[in-house]
């Protein structure tokens, strides 16, 4: 471990254990900028006011995510690494981020030959620095990199003790499919402790060819899929996100359809039969979230893997249930983004309002957003989705809408998307939850950003 690391595992534990630092000003949303390696920090005050509509104004810094990499050969880093920061999340009461980088350290060129399968990384951002805007589009907020122990990481959770995370690797070496590591991670030491392997699936809906069952697959990674869609996926999780909630992590797995239910102690001490429980879903999970009383996970189906299908529902799983492995753990499942069940939506990224009373869904192909009322959702009414908003994007084109986090009191979603090399970048959009309206744009954020999250700010507490 260097020293610099070193140095900063003494601050991480002694402002978890103490606390000396207090909320203050704010919120701001934090962007993974995904192809724009950076974390785009805005500040959601200033994104409301009028005047900035429209606008990057609210951008108070672009903190790059991934270091510097030696692109021509000469051993000499001058570049900075694609990394493409897929995820970030705000530790509990604290003053840290953590950000996923799906494509860890791998160069842009590598990137461009093919996005997926490169080793992962997570990155640990001092939130004091990255909210500084003398930081912009410097490295300075970075505190430490820690390898993901897998390939194409997205999903990230902390245990409610905040002494271990959880890291979904959600493909194979070199290839988008052969995905079956959660990797945890000791917060206290800085580095993976454990990688569980999660069990084959069946080999999914579709029949997999002669030569490719999952045995076959699993002993001989050659024969793995390189790229979605392809009949032969079903054999390996592909997990996407993770969500913690008591002593159990679930985890969204794109390649087999289903949810994993973890037990966290077992997985901790490298048990490999802590997988304790597999929930089917309707089709290639991907965004998942915890109710804040955590007794429902809800997960998007967003696509699947073997066919390319795109869903328009999410799941609603009671958790008792998912943790006993009753078949009726999925206590609900609702159309999302359009009226017409043969109309695909892909939904993405999802978030629980703070009351837990509704759930606010982004659905990237129908480019809008879905409001469902939990209650009516679990009662298995029709009209559970109480409210869809569609999205432009400011530059004309398809907004694309992919992460979605809540302000802490309720009143607004925050909403990242937009497409690739989109002339206006990305965009962030302010959904007034009670007025069910857009109540701001704001443009230049990232390249194709990902998922987000919101935090109060923070000063010094002397």
């Amino acid at each position: 471990m260097s020293s610099r690391t070193a140095s900063w595992w003494t601050v991480f534990i002694v402002c978890m254990t103490t606390g000396e630092f207090v909320w203050a000003d704010g919120p701001f949303a934090l962007v993974s900028g995904r192809r724009d390696p950076s974390v785009i920090v805005i500040d959601l005050g200033k994104a409301l006011d009028p005047a900035n509509d429209g606008t990057s104004n609210a951008v108070i810094s672009r903190v790059r995510v991934t270091p510097d990499v030696d692109t021509d050969g000469d051993g000499i880093p001058d570049a900075p690494a694609a990394g493409l920061p897929s995820n970030i999340v705000i530790q509990a009461d604290g003053r840290f981020a953590f950000v996923v980088n799906h494509a860890g350290n791998a160069t842009s060129a590598q990137v461009a030959a093919f996005q997926h399968g490169h080793p992962g990384t997570v990155v640990i951002l001092d939130l004091r620095a990255a909210l500084d805007p003398a930081n912009d589009g410097t490295m300075n907020a970075i505190e430490a990199v820690i390898p993901s122990g897998g390939f194409g990481p997205v999903g990230f959770s902390q245990t409610d003790d905040r002494q271990f995370a959880f890291v979904g690797n959600s493909e194979g070496q070199g290839d988008e499919d052969g995905g079956r590591e959660v990797s945890v991670i000791d917060l206290q030491r800085g580095e993976v402790i454990e990688v569980l392997r999660l069990p084959l699936g069946d080999g999914g809906n579709v029949a997999q060819a002669a030569d490719r069952s999952c045995v076959q697959l699993a002993a001989d990674p050659v024969l793995i899929s390189h790229s979605f869609p392809d009949e032969n996926v079903g054999c390996f999780p592909d997990i996407n996100a993770i969500g913690i909630t008591g002593h159990f992590a679930f985890a969204a797995n794109g390649g087999t359809d289903d949810v994993s239910v973890i037990d966290i102690q077992l997985a901790i001490t490298g048990d490999p039969h802590a997988e304790i429980a597999r929930i089917p879903v309707e089709r290639g999970p991907w965004g998942l979230a915890v109710s804040p009383d955590g007794r429902l996970v809800a997960v998007t189906n967003r696509e699947s893997a073997e066919t390319g299908l795109e869903g328009n529902t999410i799941s609603i799983l009671d958790v008792g249930k998912a943790i006993a492995g009753n078949p009726d753990a999925e206590a609900a499942r609702v159309i999302v983004g359009t009226d017409d069940a043969a109309t695909e939506t892909r939904p993405f990224g999802l978030a629980f309002t703070p009351d837990g009373r509704h759930i606010v869904v982004a659905n990237f192909r129908s480019n809008n957003i879905s409001i469902v009322d939990v209650g009516k959702a679990l009662k298995g009414r029709s009209d559970a989705e109480v409210a869809r908003i569609p999205l432009v994007s400011p530059g004309g084109g398809a907004a694309r809408p992919r992460g979605v986090a809540i302000t802490r009191d309720g009143r607004f979603a925050a909403v990242s998307g937009g497409a690739p090399d989109a002339p206006e970048g990305g965009s962030l959009w302010m959904i007034d939850l009670a007025s069910t309206a857009v109540a701001a744009t704001v443009v230049g954020v990232g390249n194709e950003p990902y998922l987000l999250a919101i935090t109060r700010g923070i000063r010094d507490s002397r």
